[in-house]
């Protein structure tokens, strides 16, 4: 069990997460992998999770006692830009993607689709159920000053249906990670997450009490180290609560993370970025939330 609780900063709760299990999904295809984000309905029965290559996947799980052991297939989708054209292009006889535009990172279930952050070119893109053309939201001014691979990859949508988003790299002149928030008319900023010890948001959704959970993540020589942040919005603490640190090389390259219930209680799910390697794993790895 990779349970942790460290108390930091305005810390007042004592939640933690009790680890599960964690199942390796694994696929023939060549185009299987890179999975950059997951949002796990209610139940804990479906699922969505898109790659960063502009390619989305709406499956089922197979559990056993609560437990993932299995993911029921179904082809993989392409995301498309406002003019429906897919980002994902077969070009002769080569499937290709346009990197600039297609790097897909930030995932959030809306109450008629889903959003979806990409990293290159700053943006949200809204895809709404019933097959209507996507429309695009644009980011802030200044999340075209963070790194070119260090946009948004934390993405979530709270209760009052405002889109959450925080970017991989602080902007030009920033000391820490904006929050966010969708206004009526644009943006504002909640508050900065602060830094340290390596950890970069890569993944966020929002949870019980409508508090922001934060997956980060840390490159740590030769794999990485994971840890879980938890942020009150309404009042904001640069700190937040420190839920849960993985031991280094415990797990592969988490990026993705989602907070749902079912009948027992709350429940976390993260999902890995296995980069294409064939060195790196696929892993659904989940937690119980428990106060």
């Amino acid at each position: 069990m990779f349970a942790g609780l460290v108390a930091v900063g305005a810390a007042t709760a004592e939640p933690r997460l009790e680890h599960l299990g964690t199942y390796v999904w694994d696929r023939p295809e060549e185009y299987f992998g890179g999975w950059s984000a997951i949002e796990v309905a209610d139940g804990g029965e479906t699922f969505i999770a898109i790659g960063d290559n502009a390619q989305v996947f709406e499956g089922a799980f197979e559990r056993e006692a609560g437990v993932v052991t299995g993911v029921s297939w179904a082809p993989v989708g392409a995301l498309a830009d406002v003019d429906g054209v897919a980002y994902f292009r077969k070009i002769g006889n080569t499937e290709k993607t346009e990197e600039t535009l297609s790097d897909s990172e930030g995932l959030a279930r809306l109450a008629d689709g889903y959003a979806v952050s990409f990293e290159r070119q700053p943006r949200v893109m809204i895809y709404r159920a019933g097959g209507d053309l996507p429309t695009r939201i644009e980011l802030p001014r200044e999340a075209w000053s963070t790194s070119e691979n260090g946009g948004v990859e934390a993405l979530a949508v709270d209760a009052d249906g405002r889109l959450i988003a925080v970017p991989e790299t602080p902007p030009r002149g920033s000391t820490g990670f904006p929050v966010w928030r969708q206004t009526g008319t644009g943006w504002e900023t909640v508050g900065e997450v602060r830094r340290s010890q390596g950890f970069s948001p890569v993944g966020s959704d929002i949870g019980p009490g409508g508090r922001l959970f934060l997956l980060e993540r840390a490159f740590r020589g030769v794999g990485f180290q994971s840890r879980v942040r938890v942020f009150d919005l309404s009042a904001f603490e640069p700190e937040g609560e420190l839920l849960w640190v993985a031991p280094a090389l415990v797990f592969d390259n988490l990026e993705g993370l989602s907070v749902w219930r079912d009948e027992a209680g709350w429940r976390v799910t993260m999902i890995s970025d296995d980069n294409h390697n064939w060195f790196q794993d696929t892993q659904i790895v989940e937690f119980r939330l428990t106060e």
